[in-house]
């Protein structure tokens, strides 16, 4: 039997040679649509095809770039190689970006327009950041330096508030629901405020701050939201519906890096000033108040006074007037007295007359109302006697 031939290892292993060693087949960028994108742990395989071809392609850790849909027309940057064991070409992706960023800032552009025009952006609607936070929630991914930044920044000088530090995807598949969910869930917490937060990257980067289903939970969001993504000159949705914006991870931290040694001493300044303004203002208040007192004293001496001699001269009018009316009274008195004195019928009786009365006592007042033999009682000054009547004679 002939010995020349080749095994399918021996082949392969040339194959992959010769790929591997010709220069024009790494480090190129092809252009085509995506099919069939398969996502499997940290690696992403898909189709790369135009109209006549298609080239079967991976990306390892595709979290680091964009993660295409399918239909979807990209340019891959990367190498072709052999996989030797699978007999069969791949081209291995490094970074992936939309095909023509024009196209996808248009449609960017559009969304923006509308968010607009439905108020999403208005200030009118943004909430007010609380002048001092204590419980402070970030929205971050746990991989890079932005959360340190964050907490270093805020800890150089404020040690008194609670940070807390929820990880999410920042970019690549799936990364807008993994902010969308934390968010969501970090908002019923009650937090003080929540800072989302990322540090730079590419255009494709920032693609899950511009997502609108973001922009509707930030916006219905009862906590107040910080946007500090990427570096001042990146902007995203995320900022234009945030209730503030930062420029920097780092800026995020800055507004929340409250000097709490100054605020403590500058309360305690104002302790002591407002103390001393309260002992000045005690001073002021008891020297006046003592010198009403006097000033109500004096006055209330003087008008007690000024009534007292009213009261004497009322006092002596009264006093007066009683003697006077006393006087008119027992002059009328005994006036009256000597009236009486002289119309009193002993004094009559005195002068040698008697009073004649029948015998019930009553005064006889005519000589003819008497009878003959008649009883009657003679009553003088110093007695009674009984008497008969004898004789009535008329006195003409």
């Amino acid at each position: 039997m002939d010995n020349n031939y080749l095994t399918i290892t021996e082949l392969n292993t040339y194959i992959k040679q010769i790929v591997s060693s010709e220069e024009l087949l790494h480090r190129i960028c092809v252009v085509g649509e995506i099919s069939g994108v398969s996502l499997r742990g940290q690696h992403a395989y898909f189709i790369l095809k135009d109209e006549n071809s298609q080239l079967r392609c991976c990306c390892f850790n595709y979290a680091k770039t964009y993660v295409p849909k399918d239909g979807e027309l990209v340019l891959v940057y990367g190498s072709l190689d052999y996989y030797l064991k699978g007999g069969y070409l791949s081209y291995n992706a490094i970074r992936i970006e939309p095909y023509g960023q024009g196209l996808l800032a248009l449609k960017l552009e559009e969304l923006k327009k509308k968010l607009l025009e439905r108020g999403y952006f208005d200030q009118s609607c943004k909430k007010d950041i609380p002048s001092f936070c204590y419980n402070i929630a970030v929205i971050t991914s746990k991989d890079g330096a932005v959360l340190h930044d964050i907490v270093r920044t805020i800890r150089a000088k404020n040690y008194v508030s609670n940070i807390d530090f929820f990880d999410v995807k920042v970019q690549g598949f799936g990364s807008a629901s993994s902010i969308i969910d934390t968010l969501t869930k970090v908002d019923k917490m009650e937090y003080d405020v929540i800072i989302i937060a990322r540090g730079g990257g590419s255009y494709e980067d920032f693609m899950a701050f511009n997502d609108e289903k973001l922009v509707y939970a930030i916006f219905e969001a009862k906590t107040p939201i910080v946007s500090a993504v990427g570096h001042e000159t990146d902007t995203t949705l995320c900022d234009f519906v945030a209730d503030l914006r930062v420029p920097t991870p780092t800026a995020g931290g800055e507004l929340f890096a409250y000097d709490i040694d100054g605020i403590i001493k500058a309360i305690s300044t104002n302790i002591i000033l407002a103390f001393e303004k309260l002992k000045d203002k005690y001073t002021a208040y008891s020297s006046n108040y003592k010198a009403l007192l006097l000033e109500l004293a004096n006055a209330t001496k003087a008008k007690q006074s000024e009534k007292y001699g009213d009261i004497r001269v009322l006092a002596t009018a009264l006093l007066h007037s009683i003697e006077s009316k006393y006087v008119d009274i027992n002059n009328k008195v005994i006036s009256h007295l000597n009236v009486l004195n002289v119309c009193n019928p002993a004094r009559i009786l005195e002068r040698g007359y008697v009073r004649i009365e029948n015998t019930d006592g009553e005064s006889v007042s005519s000589i003819q109302s008497l009878h003959i033999d008649e009883v009657v009682r003679l009553r003088g000054i110093d007695g009674v006697a009984d008497a008969k009547i004898l004789k009535v004679s008329e006195d003409r």
